[in-house]
């Protein structure tokens, strides 16, 4: 059974591929859920579910009514904190979260990305222009360089306080690591002006005004946010594509968060019966016409050493 426990060990990590072998690296160790290739490219394995509504978000379509409702965990998890912390300051409006990805990604109709579970619409928070109240959005409302609605039933305005929160909030989400928040570029300056006037502090304003931008592949996003995380190093590993910059401040998000799952020393101790000679490595190959080993790792002073 131990043998059995360390030959399924040596599969797993010591897979040799390519006259190479298989290194320890950080998120290698488990190919099952994550973001795979590129937002308008990839797919998803094994994605979480954001259900129809929940604390301070509902969704703009139901899955029964065709809505995405499926992204990497830590997608789903900002989606669910960010409509708590909205849900806090006491205005009894929800925030309207528009589509993730498709349970297995791929291409989804309305949509060039959304591939690949790093994507999510939110609805711009509104206000009714005559009473100035918050109100639900009824759905995708475009607004004008003065954030007046444009061709809405009832007058409405583009929420610029709630608005500027959502966006400082998103930033802020921790272990996220937010690349882009592409909307259009006077709904930029709107919220640019505000977060200014209002006090916010220079680094989020700067920080916002890397992130938010307005996408150069489609309509300028006047609507709504299109939310996009990063990879993580692990989703990398296996062939995930960021699709936007990998701004600075993002590294202290990976920090030992995609560790392998087990220790050197657990690791050793499941090696303990493997026959010596291929856990110090391949035998010295003494005549010169002889074929070159293939490349093995070896457990030297407690790290594992390819060659």
């Amino acid at each position: 059974m131990r043998h059995a426990l360390s030959r399924k060990v040596l599969a797993a990590v010591f897979a040799v591929s390519a006259g190479g072998c298989a290194h320890l690296l950080p998120g290698a160790a488990s190919p099952e859920g994550g973001s795979r290739g590129r937002p308008g490219t990839g797919w998803l394995a094994h994605g979480s579910r954001l259900p129809d509504r929940g604390p301070g978000f509902e969704a703009l379509r139901t899955e029964a009514e065709g809505g995405l409702h499926f992204g990497t965990d830590r997608l789903v998890g900002m989606v669910r904190r960010v409509a708590r912390a909205m849900n806090r300051d006491g205005v009894p409006v929800p925030l309207k979260v528009g589509d993730l990805s498709a349970l297995l990604g791929g291409q989804v109709t309305r949509h060039h990305s959304h591939r690949n579970g790093r994507d999510v619409d939110l609805i711009f928070f509104t206000r009714d222009a005559a009473a100035d109240r918050p109100v639900v959005a009824p759905g995708f409302v475009r607004y004008d360089r003065n954030g007046d609605s444009v061709g809405a039933p009832t007058p409405l305005r583009f929420d610029l306080a709630r608005n500027w929160r959502l966006v400082e909030t998103v930033l802020q989400a921790p272990d996220v690591a937010v690349i882009r928040v592409f909307c259009a570029a006077w709904i930029k300056t709107l919220l640019l002006d505000h977060a200014r006037r209002s006090g916010a502090a220079p680094w989020l304003v700067e920080r916002a005004e890397l992130v938010l931008a307005q996408p150069g592949d489609s309509a300028p996003h006047d609507d709504h946010f299109h939310v996009r995380i990063a990879c993580t190093p692990g989703e990398r590993v296996l062939g995930c594509s960021d699709g936007g910059p990998l701004w600075p401040w993002l590294d202290k998000d990976w920090d030992k968060s995609d560790a392998a799952p087990m220790d050197d020393e657990t690791l050793v101790s499941l090696m303990d019966e493997i026959p010596p000679g291929f856990e110090h490595g391949p035998p010295v190959v003494a005549e010169a016409s002889a074929k070159p080993a293939p490349a093995m790792c070896a457990s030297v002073s407690d790290e594992l050493v390819c060659r």
